[in-house]
């Protein structure tokens, strides 16, 4: 007898279990009738969409929290532009290093108090910069007053420029807290 011919290469695939025509690795073409540039700029527009919605829910989160605790804010933010104000007026070197001594014990306390704002971290969105203007008017601010008092103006108007750019944030956020507040219980 005559030996059978060899399976053709389909009937081979068939006879090993496949079940059928290979599938495709890609995904199916997208029946939107969308060009791929028009796809992918409404991807963007919908990512922007959602990243506008969350950073909205945050503010809202951040606001309900430092709502609770504007008494805090109040005496933390008042003191910082005490003791900054107290610095200013200081002539001389021996007068600042006479007013950051007497500041120093008050500085740590604030800066515990500060803690019980934000225990956790997260919830206020001003605490850093609370926290980054006392260690400033702590450390760098008289150092750099006493700098100047020697002539050199670059540290003082470093440290003016931060603690003017974090007074400026406070402020409009503590005005949000208050806004947000009002008619509401």
């Amino acid at each position: 007898m005559p030996a059978a011919p060899a399976a053709a290469p389909a009937d081979a695939a068939a006879a090993e279990g496949d079940g059928g025509p290979k599938k495709s690795k890609l995904a199916p073409a997208p029946t939107d009738g969308l060009s791929l540039a028009e796809r992918l700029e409404r991807r963007k527009a919908s990512e922007a969409k959602l990243a506008a919605q969350l950073a909205a829910e945050e503010q809202q989160r951040l606001l309900a929290y430092d709502k609770t605790k504007v008494k805090l804010h109040d005496e933390v933010y008042s003191f910082i532009k005490k003791t900054r104000a107290e610095l200013d007026k200081a002539k001389g070197k021996a007068a600042i290093e006479k007013v950051q001594e007497k500041q120093s014990k008050a500085i740590v306390a604030m800066g515990k108090k500060l803690q019980t704002i934000d225990p956790k971290g997260g919830n206020s969105n001003v605490v850093t910069d609370y926290d980054v203007m006392l260690n400033s008017l702590a450390n760098d601010y008289p150092q750099g007053l006493v700098a100047e008092v020697d002539g050199d103006k670059g540290l003082i108007t470093e440290q003016r420029a931060e603690l003017d750019k974090r007074s400026h944030k406070i402020e409009d956020w503590l005005k949000l807290v208050r806004a947000s507040g009002k008619g509401k219980k």
